[in-house]
This record gives structure tokens, C-alpha cells and sequence, in this order.
């Protein structure tokens, strides 16, 4: 695990996450391309899983953005102007703010979600390979179709499964994306404060992505810097995932008020008994 070495973030996100030593043998890092932390594999899995972290996770001032070699669409970026500007801040996390996206991706791996979409596809296989057989088998499409028209028969029903396993998986997808979220913010108070922190990084680096990527960049994001998505949601809004952080950080400091108001009225017990 080389970016442990090099990055000690990771390691106090595996300590505070409570990997088992097995767990964490079967967890390595890298420095990954795109711009997003990724994952792949599963700890529930012999062979482990994979987290790649963007270069960016490495910066600690603007002084240490790679100005020099970042492009945006193949071009240069004027750094001196305001979406430039904007860009290279978003780009400069704090650790808090790491610690948040390494846990998230650390809680991807420890799920079940490798198995969930293997059954998921398997189930959607053999499930329209049994509409195609019993529908041929009821209306006798063998004999009474030319092998074009059941072509395009089987074709629509494979079609129609497919769609019904893309909707599936999103709907799963975001189900995992919230509770990923959860689990990371619930770790401690100051994971939720990065978790907002970070989404906020983001959505402020789409924006400025999109004015230097021009008429492509409203194609891809929003005004608001959320991913454009319009016939599936692969993801939760990362402005609903902002959102939930608050709510977490709202539960932490309701929390503490209870219990100083909990404090509160022991003192005063205490003080009219004396």
C-alpha cells in the first residue's frame, strides 16, 4: 500500500473505519486519472479491492496544483480568470475533506454490491431468455414468423429486460450512494464537516468546468455544478448528497445540545439540594 506511506490520511481513515487485518490486506491504493475518486472489487471478495485517488489528493496549497500540465478539453486554462480561479481552489482539499471521500469509497468496498449487480444481471439474463422461450413456445413464433420478424421480437424483449435492469441497478446504485454517505458522516463530527466540504469542492469544480468547456460543458454540468443525466439518475445529485451532510451535521449538533441541556439540569439539581 503505497500511498499509506506516503499519505497518512489513509491510515487513520482505515483505523478510525475498523478494517479487520484481513480486510486490509486485500485493500490497495493508487493514483488514479480521473478527476473523482473510483473502486473496484470487494473486501466480501479472496481477491480484495482497488481504490484510485485523483492526483489532487496529494495537494496541500494552490502552490501545489500542476498548473503546468492540467488540461481542460485539450486547452490550456487561464488560470487568471475567475473560473480558473475557481477551479484551482476547488482542486486543494483539506484532510477533513479527504478523510470524508477515502471513508466513502473504503464503505463501497466493504458492501455486498459486487454480489447485488452479478445477481442483478444474471436474474435479467435469465429472465428474458424465459419471456423469448415461453412467448415462442405459446404463440408458436417458429412457424408462424419469418426469422426476421423473430428477430426483432427477441430483440424488443431483450431490450425491454435490459431497461428494467438499468432502472434496477440506478435505483440500487443511489440506495448504496446515501448509505455509503451515512456510515462516513456517522464515523465522527468531522467526517460529516469534510463530507460537506468535499461535495461542495466538487459541485464548485463542475462549474468551473463548465465555463472553460464552453457549450460542451453545459452539456455536462449543470449551473449548479451537478452532472447532467437525462434519461437515467446512475448516481444521487451530488447537490442531494451535499444536502444530506447537513442533515447529519444538524443531528450531531442537536445532539450536543441535549446534552449540555442535559448537563444544564443537573447542575441546577444539584444546586437547589446544596
Amino acid at each position: 500500500m503505497i500511498i499509506i506511506n506516503r499519505y497518512y490520511v489513509v491510515t487513520q481513515v482505515i483505523y478510525r473505519v475498523n478494517l479487520t487485518v484481513d480486510q486490509e490486506s486485500r485493500l490497495e491504493f493508487f493514483t488514479s486519472f480521473p478527476k473523482d475518486p473510483i473502486h473496484k472489487g470487494s473486501l466480501q471478495l479472496r481477491t480484495g479491492a482497488l481504490i484510485g485517488l485523483p492526483s489532487n489528493f496529494y495537494y496541500r496549497s494552490v502552490n501545489d496544483v500542476e498548473s503546468n500540465s492540467i488540461l481542460v478539453g485539450q486547452e490550456i486554462i487561464d488560470w487568471s480568470s475567475s473560473a480558473g480561479e475557481e477551479l484551482q481552489n476547488a482542486l486543494v482539499l483539506s484532510d477533513k475533506a479527504k478523510a470524508f471521500a477515502i471513508a466513502r469509497e473504503i464503505f463501497y468496498v466493504k458492501s455486498f454490491g459486487v454480489h447485488i449487480n452479478t445477481v442483478m444481471q444474471t436474474c435479467s439474463l435469465l429472465l428474458a431468455y424465459t419471456s423469448g422461450s415461453v412467448l415462442n413456445d405459446r404463440f408458436l413464433l417458429t412457424l408462424r414468423l419469418k426469422p426476421w420478424a423473430r428477430f426483432s421480437v427477441f430483440s424488443l424483449i431483450a431490450v425491454a429486460w435490459l431497461s428494467v435492469y438499468i432502472v434496477v441497478n440506478d435505483t440500487v446504485q443511489c440506495l448504496y450512494d446515501n448509505s455509503v454517505d451515512e456510515s462516513a458522516a456517522k464515523l465522527r463530527k468531522i467526517y460529516a464537516e469534510g463530507g460537506f466540504e468535499y461535495y461542495n469542492a466538487v459541485l464548485r469544480r463542475n462549474h468551473a468546468l463548465r465555463t472553460l468547456l464552453g457549450s460542451r460543458g453545459k452539456r455536462q454540468f449543470t449551473n449548479y455544478g451537478n452532472v447532467v443525466s437525462v434519461w437515467r439518475n446512475p448516481s444521487v445529485q451530488l447537490t442531494s448528497r451535499r444536502d444530506n451532510l447537513l442533515k447529519y451535521l444538524k443531528e450531531y449538533e442537536d445532539e450536543a445540545e441535549t446534552v449540555a441541556a442535559a448537563d444544564d439540569d443537573v447542575k441546577q439539581t444539584d444546586t437547589e439540594a446544596a
